[in-house]
């Protein structure tokens, strides 16, 4: 009776065997989820802080982004590389007379670990110092 169970049981096993190595993927991949969430243009002291998904302000350091200021007739594009805006972009932006669009776009983020992780774009409204401004005409 051994004798033909042997024979029964090493094909069945070796059948699970194939089978179970079948069903095996081939790579587990993960993703790795990040608690920032988007960056935030700060109009009195001009320039970008990372929000984490709680809304608490991190200081993460902005690696790299480019703004768009739509002005009247004109779209003006800058890159800028740190959470500060440049002298080039205060200058402009300076001399506007009156609110304007500011478009940042491409924000690229160094998160807690040093690896870049790229944030959604941001639509943010500039307010200039009220010397510039032009009274209205009645």
């Amino acid at each position: 009776m051994f004798k033909t169970l042997k024979p029964i049981f090493f094909v069945t096993a070796m059948f699970t065997c194939l089978f179970s190595i079948a069903q095996e993927p081939e790579a587990i991949k993960f993703k790795r989820e990040s608690n920032l969430v988007k960056v935030v243009f700060d109009n009195t002291d001009p320039k970008l802080f990372v929000v984490d998904r709680f809304g608490n302000p991190r200081e993460n350091k902005v690696l790299s982004y480019k703004l768009y200021i739509k002005a009247k007739k004109e779209t003006k594009q800058f890159e800028g590389f740190s959470n500060t805006l440049t002298g080039e972009m205060l200058n402009y932006l300076n001399k506007l007379p009156k609110a304007t669009k500011l478009f940042f776009t491409e924000i690229m983020v160094e998160d807690e670990s040093g690896h870049a992780l790229k944030l959604p774009d941001v639509i943010d409204v500039w307010f200039p110092d009220c010397k510039n401004c032009q009274p209205k005409k009645r």
